[in-house]
C-alpha cells in the first residue's frame, strides 16, 4: 500500500484557496494571550487546511533535537511532556530538507499540545506539515509569528529575542528582533515553493517544517507565543519599486555608566528593480531621543535599485543607571511604506567593579542556627541583599535538582536536601546532565543542609551569575566547618573535600582534619568554569558543590559558613602597554594593565634564559602594589651600559 493510500484511509481534506492569501495552518490567534495550562481544556483555537480544532500551550522543558514526538501528552510541573516540534496531522516518512533524522511516520491527529514560550534554555520552535497538493510552483508563502510578552529579569533593561527563520533547515531572510520596546508587533518572513523543494515535494509523505530560532539579549527570560500561522497565495509577490528594507529594531545592549560612546549602523537597502529610493527625512523621536545622536548623511539620500546605504547612530552613557529608548522615523518615496520606524534602546549599568561577596550562607562565628525552625538566626546574603536562614539536620544523600521549597523542621518530619537555592531563575542545565531544573525561585531558600555526614556527604549551592560580572573577573569559594565529630577521639580523623563547579572538579582534594578543623578552606575558579559570558544572568542553573569522604572515625562536620567572592579583573591579561627610556638619567619606565590593590613582581633579563642562569630572569621588585588600572614602574639607571633589556610582570607569590 502506498503512502497516499494510507493517508486516504486515515483522513482526507480538500483544500483550496482564492487568489488572495489563505491560511494553511495556524496555532493560536491574535488575542494577546494563550491557553498555557497544558491540560485537556484545549482553549487555544487552531486550524489546518480550513478545519478548526483546539490546542493548549505547555511550559517549555528545554531544547530538543529533531524529529520530536507528535504524541506529547502535555501536563504541568516536573511530569509535563512537551518538545520543540509541533505536528499537524499528515504523513511524515521523508525528510524534505537535508535530513539527518528519522521522520515520525503517519500522524493521525493534529497534536494537542505545543511549546508555549521561547526561553534562554529553550530557544527554538518548529511546526511540521504537509503541503497541500493544490499548491502550484508560482505560489508564495508567508510565515507570521507573534509573541504577546517579553519577560525580563530587570524591568528597566532593553531586552529582546533576536529571531531567525528557517524552512526545512535553511535560513530564510534576515534576523528580526522581538524587543520589549516593540513587543506587540507580529513578525513575518516570505518564501517560495522552491524553498520547500519544489513541486516534487508537495502532498503527503514529505516532512516539511518551519522553525524559529532565538537568541536572548539584555535580561530577557521568556517570550510567550500568541500565534503562529502559515499562509499561501497565488498572487505573485510584487516588490515595491522603489522599496525600502531595514531592520525594525536595534539594541545597543548594556553599556557601562560613564563609558565610551557606542555606535551602531543601520543599513537601508532598495530592493526595487528600476526606481531610485529617495530618503527625504530622518527624525529622532520616541521616549528619549536626546540620549542618541544621528550621524546623518546629506538629504535627500538616493539609493539605486539593489544598492544600500548606511547611517550611524550613537549613544553616550550618562552617570546614572537607566535604560533609554528612542526611534528613528524614516520618510522616503517607497510606494507602500512611505514612513517606517526603526526602534532602538540601550541600558547604562554600573559594573561589578570591586572585590566583593556574591553570596554567603552563615558567618564565621564557629556556630550555627541548626534548629530548622522559623527563628532563622543564621545571617545570609545574595547579590547585595541580606536575609536569614537556618540549618536543618541532614536526611541523606540526594540527587539533583533538589527542592527549593523545603520547609525545614526537626526529627523525622524534617524537610531538607543537599541543594540550596538562592533566588533566581533556573531553567537551563549547564553541567551536561539530564535532570529537569526547578524553574523560577522567587525567594532565597530558608533552610540548608547543616552538616556533612558519612550518610550525607555532599552539599550544593545554586545561584545565577550577575550579568555585570566580566570575563576577567575571578571567583573564590570558601567553606568552613566548625567541628569534626568522631566515634573514637584517639583516631586521626577527617573529611577529604573535593570542590566542583557545575559538575566539574576544580582544584585538588583538601582534607578537613581534626588537626586543623577550625581553618576555612577555599578554591579559586574563573568565569570560564561557569560557561563564560554566554551563561550569565537568569535562567542558568549554576551550582558549586562540596563532596566529602570520611577518614578515621569521622561521624559529622557542621557547616559554619560557605561563600563565593568575586575579584574583579583578577584574570586580566598582564600586558605592558608602554615603555620609554629617559636619556638624561638612563631610567627605563613602562606601564602595564593591572588590578588595583593587587601585588605584582617585576623581573628583568638580558637573554631570556631561566632564572639563575647568566643573563636570565632576575627579580627586581616583588611588592609593587597597583594604584591604578594602568600601573607604571621605573627601573632607575637600567639603560646605562646595556644594549637591551627584557621585562616581565607577574602577580607576586604569597
Amino acid at each position: 500500500m502506498s503512502i497516499k493510500q494510507i493517508w486516504a484511509i486515515v483522513g482526507m481534506s480538500i483544500f483550496s484557496y482564492s487568489a488572495s492569501a489563505a491560511v494553511i495552518w495556524s496555532i493560536g490567534t491574535d488575542d494577546q494571550t494563550q491557553d498555557g495550562n497544558g491540560d485537556a481544556t484545549l482553549g487555544d483555537p487552531a486550524t489546518l487546511n480550513g478545519v478548526d480544532f483546539n490546542v493548549s500551550g505547555v511550559q517549555e522543558k528545554g531544547q530538543d533535537a529533531l524529529p520530536g514526538n507528535p504524541a506529547n501528552t502535555g501536563g504541568s510541573g516536573g511530569t509535563r511532556d512537551i518538545d520543540d516540534d509541533y505536528y499537524f496531522a499528515g504523513a511524515y516518512t521523508t525528510a524534505a530538507g537535508d535530513g539527518g533524522y528519522d521522520p515520525v511516520g503517519v500522524v493521525l491527529e493534529n497534536e494537542s499540545y505545543y511549546d508555549r514560550a521561547l526561553t534562554n534554555g529553550d530557544p527554538n520552535m518548529r511546526w511540521h506539515f504537509n503541503i497541500p497538493e493544490t499548491v502550484t510552483p508560482d505560489d508564495n508563502f508567508t510565515f507570521t509569528i507573534d509573541f504577546y510578552n517579553l519577560n525580563e529579569q530587570t524591568g528597566g533593561d532593553i531586552s529582546s529575542y533576536d529571531l531567525t527563520f528557517w524552512v526545512d533547515g535553511k535560513q530564510i531572510g534576515e534576523m528580526q528582533s522581538h524587543m520589549d520596546i516593540d513587543l506587540s508587533s507580529a513578525q513575518s518572513w516570505d518564501f517560495g515553493l522552491d524553498d520547500l523543494g519544489g513541486i516534487e515535494k508537495i502532498g503527503s509523505g514529505f516532512d516539511h517544517y518551519v522553525e524559529v530560532r532565538s537568541t536572548s539579549t539584555g535580561s530577557a527570560r521568556w517570550a510567550s507565543l500568541d500565534y503562529a500561522q502559515l499562509e499561501v497565495s497565488s498572487e505573485p509577490k510584487v516588490e515595491d519599486d522603489p522599496n525600502i528594507s531595514a531592520a525594525n529594531a536595534l539594541n545597543f545592549g548594556d553599556i557601562k555608566v560613564g563609558g565610551e560612546t557606542a555606535t551602531e549602523t543601520i543599513v537601508f537597502t532598495n530592493t526595487g528593480q528600476a526606481q531610485n529610493l529617495v530618503i527625504s527625512e530622518l527624525t529622532l523621536g520616541g521616549e528619549r531621543p536626546d540620549a542618541f545622536s544621528l550621524n546623518a548623511p546629506d538629504l535627500p539620500l538616493v539609493i539605486a535599485p539593489g544598492a544600500e546605504a548606511q547611517i550611524e547612530l550613537s549613544v553616550t552613557p550618562g552617570d546614572i543607571e537607566e535604560s533609554v529608548s528612542a526611534e528613528l522615523i524614516v520618510t522616503s518615496n517607497d510606494t507602500s511604506d512611505g514612513e517606517i520606524i526603526v526602534r532602538f534602546g540601550a541600558r547604562f549599568f554600573v559594573p561589578f567593579g570591586n572585590e566583593g561577596t556574591l553570596w554567603f550562607l552563615g558567618v564565621d562565628d564557629d556556630g550555627q542556627d541548626g534548629d530548622g525552625n522559623a527563628s532563622l538566626n543564621d545571617p545570609a546574603f545574595f547579590n547585595g541583599v541580606d536575609f536569614f536562614a537556618s540549618g536543618v539536620q541532614e536526611s541523606g544523600e540526594d540527587i539533583l535538582p533538589g527542592n527549593p521549597a523545603n520547609t525545614g523542621g526537626a526529627g523525622n518530619n524534617r524537610d531538607v536536601d543537599d541543594d540550596y537555592y538562592f533566588a533566581g531563575s533556573y531553567n537551563t542545565v549547564v553541567d551536561g546532565g539530564d535532570y529537569t531544573p526547578v524553574g523560577d525561585v522567587d525567594v532565597n531558600e530558608s533552610y540548608f543542609d547543616r552538616a556533612l555526614t558519612n550518610g550525607d556527604p555532599n552539599m550544593r549551592w545554586h545561584f545565577n551569575v550577575p550579568r555585570t560580572v566580566g570575563p576577567n573577573d575571578a571567583f573564590t569559594f570558601t567553606v568552613d566547618f566548625y567541628n569534626l565529630n568522631e566515634s573514637d577521639p584517639a583516631v586521626e580523623s577527617g573529611y577529604d573535600l573535593t570542590f566542583f563547579v557545575d559538575g566539574k572538579q576544580i582544584g585538588e582534594m583538601q582534607p578537613h582534619s581534626e588537626a586543623d578543623f577550625s581553618a576555612a578552606q577555599s578554591w579559586d575558579f574563573t568565569l570560564d568554569d561557569l560557561g563564560g559570558t554566554a551563561e550569565l544572568g537568569t535562567g542558568f542553573d549554576h551550582y558549586v558543590e562540596v563532596r566529602s569522604t570520611p577518614t578515621g572515625s569521622s561521624r559529622w562536620a557542621s557547616l559554619d559558613y560557605a561563600k563565593v567572592d568575586i575579584i574583579a579583573g583578577a584574570n586580566q591579561d598582564l600586558i605592558i602597554t608602554e615603555l620609554s627610556v629617559d636619556p638624561d638619567n638612563n631610567n627605563v619606565t613602562f606601564s602595564f594593565q593591572a588590578k588595583v590593590g593587587l601585588i605584582y613582581a617585576v623581573d628583568r633579563s638580558t637573554t631570556l634564559r631561566s632564572s639563575g642562569e647568566p643573563g636570565g630572569w632576575l627579580e627586581i621588585n616583588d611588592s609593587l602594589v597597583a594604584q591604578s588600572e594602568i600601573q607604571s614602574f621605573t627601573d632607575p639607571g637600567a639603560a646605562a651600559g646595556n644594549a637591551k633589556f627584557f621585562y616581565r610582570v607577574r602577580v607576586a607569590e604569597e
